[in-house]
């Protein structure tokens, strides 16, 4: 009888404590749920899933370019650096700019900018020119993703905000499937130059323009009244408590940085993004040079890494709100521990060595526990921000990020040709940067 008496549908007064005292009916109130999970939070994530197809392109097609272009593995790890140091300048700007004008007109600018600038690309035969033309695209990228974790900010208190940026981080992962398929099909049947074409013109394109008609930057751009913050003692509501004029221009960057845990945390995913952004940048070359594949079955070989990226940040969230009381730090230990664990064995066991169906286990490892941990720290940015400064919060710390993803290109490229592909190496240097991040975040705990 416990059992069932625990299965009973909650009151609307316990599905949504945030909504109440603002004078909303229980029709409202579905109603407010049903936008803010449907049209923010679903729009944005099909959306972004198409976003990454004008920027993972460059990582994906390696392969294809080193053979058309004749260049070094130091040049293409450059126009690695190139894209992610540009969008490290980009996010951090843009998550300003957002909780001033909005993720919708910044997203808006992300999507069509990325698109253009991927054109030029595509038409480019010089490496400086190409290089230039990256630059400018990795900046235009980043124009969306702090905006938007701002936007399902101003939709979610923090006690619920974990599961909704979760569902969005997850199409991080998605994006990086897309780009698998996508991305993969054109480069394998038509070129390189088409992978930066086609697919942006068949899907970014369009669904940024659907974005636009379809999102709301807040509730009150929908006729709906603000949430109240219902978690009063966190660091959420602190953030809420500065006045307008605390907040404004560069004072919000200041008031953020000047939280050492804030710092902690964002110097904590810059490590974990090295991480990252090398399996996504050399995964693909590494499965060409290691395991005797074809390039043309490369796509297939290693789609397993977005398939474990997909899940992982929905599944961190779900459980750093339900079993955590939205804390952040738990999730963190879990996910960044095993990561390490993952990239210890890459490291000893190569491709040939324990087969690619083992491989492939390895893979979806190692993109579930990354991007959950990455989505989580994406959700403590937010917590730290608040309704008021978001945007900004996730700015800085993906810059950070950008400027962990963009070393690691150069970093990798270099290594690679220093000592004669040592690529278990690599894998080394990719857990111990995370293992540094995992005892920050250990000193933070929030």
């Amino acid at each position: 009888m416990a059992l069932l008496h625990k299965t009973q549908p909650r009151s609307i007064e316990e599905r949504f404590p945030e909504l109440q005292g603002l004078g909303l009916t229980e029709k409202q109130m579905l109603s407010y749920s049903r936008f803010r999970w449907w049209r923010v939070v679903a729009m944005a994530a099909v959306w972004y899933s198409f976003y990454y197809l004008g920027r993972l392109n460059w990582g994906f097609c390696l392969p294809w370019i080193i053979k058309d272009l004749g260049i070094t593995k130091l040049q293409a790890g450059m126009g690695a650096t190139a894209i992610l140091w540009a969008y490290a300048l980009g996010v951090f700007l843009s998550g300003r700019l957002a909780d001033k004008y909005g993720a919708r007109v910044m997203d808006t600018v992300g999507g069509l900018g990325t698109t253009v600038m991927n054109l030029i690309v595509a038409s480019l035969s010089s490496l400086n020119a190409i290089l230039g033309a990256l630059f400018l695209n990795g900046f235009v990228q980043g124009q969306a993703y702090a905006s938007t974790n701002g936007m399902i900010s101003q939709w979610f208190p923090k006690a619920k905000r974990g599961e909704a940026t979760g569902v969005y981080a997850s199409s991080m992962g998605i994006s990086t499937l897309v780009v698998w398929l996508i991305t993969g099909y054109f480069a394998t049947h038509y070129g390189w130059r088409a992978a930066f074409t086609y697919p942006l013109l068949l899907c970014t394109l369009p669904a940024t323009i659907v974005l636009f008609f379809v999102v709301r930057s807040k509730p009150q751009d929908a006729g709906f009244p603000a949430y109240r913050e219902t978690m009063r003692e966190s660091i959420s509501a602190q953030a809420e408590r500065y006045t307008d004029e605390q907040t404004r221009g560069v004072r919000a960057w200041k008031l953020l940085f000047g939280n050492w845990k804030f710092t902690s945390y964002a110097v904590a995913s810059f490590l974990l993004y090295i991480g990252r952004y090398g399996l996504l940048t050399w995964i693909p070359l590494y499965y060409a040079e290691t395991s005797g594949i074809k390039l043309d079955k490369i796509p297939a070989a290693t789609v397993a890494l977005p398939l474990g990226m997909m899940v992982g940040p929905m599944v961190a969230g779900y459980v750093s709100d339900t079993f955590f009381h939205a804390k952040r730090f738990q999730v963190l230990n879990i996910y960044m521990s095993c990561f390490i664990a993952v990239m210890l064995t890459m490291g000893h066991f190569g491709v040939k060595q324990i087969g690619v169906p083992a491989s492939a286990v390895l893979l979806v490892l190692g993109g579930f526990f990354v991007l959950g941990a990455i989505g989580d720290l994406f959700t403590a940015a937010c917590d730290f921000g608040g309704r008021k400064m978001a945007a900004t919060a996730v700015g800085c710390i993906d810059l950070f990020n950008y400027l962990g993803a963009g070393l690691q290109g150069v970093l990798i490229g270099a290594l690679l040709q220093y000592t004669h592909n040592d690529w278990p190496l690599v894998f080394y240097v990719l857990s111990g940067s995370t293992a540094v991040g995992l005892l920050l975040v250990n000193l933070v705990r929030e």
